[in-house]
């Protein structure tokens, strides 16, 4: 089966800026994870796909289309963008009316999915409030409801869990993985790590423009783990005598019971390691972070 969307030579330029350099690109079927670090071009490279920006040079092809030109094929896309895009003096349901409209969508099959979305996200109670009124993170949320009003057969994601609580997130992500099972085509922009870490998918490192590595999650962290760190954090106090025990380098001072501490490790077999001599110590773990900016590092090849 021919891929969903087919991107060769794609240069973006806004006067004499390049925004995207030559990217050759085809997606896979399911969650496709594209990773960058702020500037690298990822919302612009969205942009193109869905058709609001035309290519420079080079083309973009959806279902063999070219989106830019072709209104029906852009009826099959939907992006979340990272500005909700929204109507901030009209409530949540004239803007979800709104926009399920363009889709020729019935007021009643528009607001039946709207209700379904918004109420596993908690944000129902919202549903005749005026956006300019709500959170950013309830805003988020509609818009991504607003995303999915059209079922769209590719999904174009600019950081859709921002400003999010844990538990919207994780509701995001899981429906995001079973989405793409339905034979659906998602790309999930990201400049977190942390979101990479969620998926077992196809990943896409964008820097300056340009893709870098076309790889996947497992193979990345196999390799930025290497000569990284991470924080730990613990639920007590700890002595750095007991954290010398794990034979593991680490920064903290001397003298001074720790809450969090930097473990410098090689791989991310280290990280379980690390957790299991921890726990024998009797160390209490309240959780555990990477250090950032490894995006920035990993974009610029390792």
């Amino acid at each position: 089966m021919e891929p969903a969307v087919i991107v060769k030579n794609l240069f973006k330029n806004f006067g004499k800026t390049v925004a995207l350099n030559n990217i050759s690109f085809k997606s896979a079927e399911g969650v496709n994870i594209i990773l960058g670090p702020n500037g690298a071009g990822k919302s612009t490279f969205l942009r193109c796909i869905i058709g609001l920006y035309r290519p420079s040079r080079g083309s973009v092809l959806v279902f063999g289309r070219r989106p830019y030109f072709d209104d029906p094929v852009r009826s099959k896309i939907s992006l979340l963008s990272d500005n909700y895009a929204l109507y901030d003096f009209l409530t949540v349901k004239q803007n979800l009316r709104f926009f399920g409209s363009l889709y020729k969508l019935s007021d009643e099959e528009i607001y039946a999915k709207s209700r379904s979305i918004l109420k596993e996200m908690d944000a129902l109670k919202f549903f005749d409030r005026k956006v300019t009124e709500l959170s950013r993170g309830t805003k988020q949320k509609i818009a991504f409801c607003r995303a999915m009003l059209n079922d769209p057969d590719v999904l174009l994601l600019d950081e859709p869990t921002a400003f999010l609580d844990a538990s919207s997130s994780e509701w995001i992500r899981n429906f995001i993985l079973d989405y793409g099972k339905k034979g659906k085509t998602i790309l999930f922009v990201t400049q977190k790590l942390d979101e990479v870490s969620r998926f077992n998918s196809r990943l896409i490192i964008i820097r300056n423009g340009s893709i870098v590595e076309d790889t996947t999650t497992y193979n990345i962290y196999n390799e930025i783990m290497k000569s990284s760190s991470v924080l730990i954090r613990f639920a007590r106090p700890v002595k750095p005598e007991i954290l010398k025990k794990t034979g593991y380098k680490f920064d903290a001072m001397e003298s001074k019971e720790v809450s969090s501490v930097k473990f410098y490790i090689n791989s991310y077999k280290d990280v379980n390691n690390l957790l299991k001599k921890l726990m024998d110590k009797k160390v209490f773990i309240l959780g555990i972070d990477y250090i950032e900016p490894l995006v920035e590092r990993i974009s610029k090849g390792g």
